[in-house]
């Protein structure tokens, strides 16, 4: 602006100065019209500008991790002159999963249209995201004068883990009341203790037959221990680099992991008990046993945040002991781990549980961890690898201690 400023104070020198030199009625008009037109195109600035609409309008306010979505950006102009030029700042997803702040936009809209402007793209990393307008200015026709509008419209996206399924007919849990053979024979003897009303993700090996027939729609045999029984899910994402792209790397690994893990555990009739720690740092607890609950568990972890360093699982580990009688199987996911942070979870959960898996998303057990889980005649340690997770997975299902 100050180039155009400069250039307007030489054109009213000059007309001054030549309706000085040539006293005519001529001149003095062609002084008085470059002295009066600035504050013409300040009116008509301010009009246009109180009278400009902007709208910033997402796909969907739920989009998944690496999912295409649009951010739309209407520009409403109800007056009778074009809005020349006008410049939008604010932040946008692109094409690379990058979520870019600053980002301007240089437009114009004819009197009494309406613009439209997509921003196209995904975005890498699960979270909430605040996209849309920081600020909007609009300049006058000799680009002296600016006006600000007084509404930046922004927009909230959240972006949801992916959702990874996990092999069917994979044993998870190792405890003896949830071997294979006890699925066998309770499906053969076709003792149960309950009923429900299928839902997506049940086995149809589960399905009760005749009870689906005289009922119209498919049923679901329980046994009596899935219905007690629970397996626990300690989801720790607490930050180990000083690289913010790292951090949410392992945690969405963490978040996957878990994910996938629960769905698993409904899946085969019990009911995941997950802890984890909210935005505002205090540890709670969900437990998923339909897949309602999944998806719920997923728009919660969707948004927990990476946590400081030095609170690790350890922390997380005393909620357990409610839940924890002698035989639940527990998933500890985390970023990393030492040697001694297991050691104290050891300590807190003494016999009170049945296996323990470690699985860590951004490092390699060392030397002294591996020799600490070994220690432990029912503990295992396993890495996430991000860039898939669910053979991951399954190489600890398929190699259970």
């Amino acid at each position: 602006m100050a180039k155009y400023r400069f250039l307007y104070a030489v054109l009213y020198i000059g007309a001054l100065a030549f309706a000085l030199a040539y006293e005519s009625k001529l001149t003095f008009v062609l002084f008085a019209g470059v002295a009066v037109l600035p504050l013409v195109t300040l009116l008509l600035m301010v009009i246009s500008g109180l009278l400009l609409k902007l709208e910033v309008t997402p796909d969907s306010e739920y989009v998944g991790k690496l999912q295409d979505f649009g951010i739309s950006v209407r520009v409403i102009n109800r007056f009778i002159i074009p809005v020349s030029p006008m410049m939008i700042i604010g932040t946008f997803h692109d094409r690379n999963g990058n979520v870019i702040e600053g980002r301007r936009l240089v437009l114009s809209t004819g009197a009494l249209r309406k613009s439209e402007y997509v921003f196209d793209g995904y975005i890498r990393c699960r979270g909430e995201y605040v996209l849309g307008i920081e600020r909007a200015e609009i300049f006058d026709l000799l680009r002296i004068f600016r006006f600000r509008m007084r509404r930046a419209p922004m927009c909230t996206v959240i972006v949801t883990p992916r959702r990874i399924l996990l092999d069917e007919t994979s044993a998870l849990c190792t405890d003896d009341y949830d071997s294979s053979i006890t699925k066998i024979s309770f499906m053969e003897s076709g003792s149960f203790a309950s009923v429900r009303k299928y839902e997506d993700g049940d086995l149809m090996k589960h399905v009760h037959w005749k009870l689906s027939a005289k009922h119209d729609e498919l049923m679901v045999k329980q046994s009596e221990q899935n219905l007690g029984s629970s397996a626990l899910i300690i989801t720790d994402i607490h930050s180990f680099s000083e690289d913010n792209d790292s951090d949410l790397r392992s945690a969405d690994a963490a978040v996957e992991a878990a994910l996938a893990l629960t769905r698993k555990i409904i899946t085969d009739g019990r009911t995941a008990v997950n802890i984890y720690r909210t935005g505002d740092g205090r540890t709670d607890v969900f437990s998923a046993a339909k897949n309602d609950d999944y998806e719920k568990l997923l728009s919660l972890f969707s948004v927990i945040p990476v946590t400081e360093a030095g609170k690790g699982a350890e922390t997380l580990v005393p909620r357990t002991a409610e839940y924890l009688t002698g035989n639940e199987p527990l998933f500890i996911i985390t970023t990393e781990m030492d040697a001694d942070t297991f050691a104290a979870i050891e300590r807190a959960v003494g016999s009170s549980c049945g296996e323990i898996r470690i699985y860590l998303t951004a490092s390699r057990p060392d030397a002294a961890l591996t020799a600490e889980v070994n220690a432990a005649k029912n503990a295992s340690v396993w890495t996430i690898d991000p860039d898939d997770i669910s053979l991951s997975l399954r190489n600890s299902m398929d190699r259970s201690v």
